[in-house]
């Protein structure tokens, strides 16, 4: 083959820089929305690409207000959208999660239980019909909780001494209010240590002189059985530990 002439190479650079050009427009008209990119014509509204009418005809207006959309029809504002149809007419239009016998494929199995599902007056899901599931106030097996029910668990179960149990709204125990448990480094309830604090106990103020090893805690908050020991062996109270040489050790 033989190269491009001059001329044919002027016309393919142009060709070039002018869709790169054409790209870059089409980019600046387009809008992030969330995950989602919104081309021209759309607007973003509730990490959603909706018809920028729908937005328009609602902007200095509330929840309840009438709208309208032209041709498209007269409707009511629904978090800041035009939407046209009501609670009740069958169709699950705007915030609404169901709207009579259209329950969107949802089961009682999208919540974690069994049964029926149902839509109540308001459109939003009746889950009176489901059993077992999160939201229904019982901890149901494979629950932590649900609402206040912490299936007669306290804070003390999780290994604090006090506080108050939360529940999270997908059931899973917030142990956020619970307070004070052993290696929060401080001496709580029957704790005589708590990590590096020793409650200002040595083995000397303990009674027990001329030892090798020093006082340390437990993971359980208790002195450790090795500490003060000589040797391996724990010399009287106010008994010395010798070192004999060679690493060896007693008690005198």
């Amino acid at each position: 083959m033989f190269p491009d002439s001059p001329t044919r190479y002027n016309r393919r650079v142009r060709s070039v820089l002018i869709l790169a050009l054409f790209a870059a427009c089409v980019r600046s008209n387009a809008t992030q929305c969330g995950d989602l990119v919104c081309p021209e014509g759309l607007a973003c509204a509730n990490q959603v690409c909706v018809d920028e009418h729908v937005l328009s005809a609602c902007a200095g207006h509330g929840n309840g207000d009438a709208c309208s959309l032209g041709e498209g029809g007269d409707g009511t504002c629904q978090d800041s959208l035009c939407i046209v149809g009501r609670c009740g007419d069958g169709l699950i239009n705007g915030v609404e999660a169901c709207d009579g016998i259209a329950l969107g494929g949802h089961t009682c199995a999208d919540f974690g239980g069994s049964g029926t599902l149902a839509c109540g007056s308001d459109c939003t899901f009746d889950k009176s019909g489901c059993s077992a599931f999160c939201g229904n106030g019982h901890a149901d097996p494979g629950e932590d909780c649900d609402g206040t029910d912490f299936d007669q668990k306290s804070c003390v179960d999780y290994g604090y001494y006090g506080g108050s149990l939360a529940c999270t709204s997908d059931c899973k125990i917030n142990l956020g209010a619970c307070m004070g448990q052993c290696g929060d480094g401080m001496i709580q309830g029957l704790e005589v240590c708590d990590g590096a604090n020793l409650n200002g106990q040595t083995c000397a103020t303990l009674g027990y002189t001329g030892t090798v090893l020093p006082l340390t805690c437990t993971t359980t908050c208790a002195y450790a059985a090795s500490s003060c020991t000589c040797g391996g062996v724990l010399c009287n109270k106010g008994q010395p530990c010798a070192d004999e040489g060679g690493g060896v050790f007693s008690c005198q």
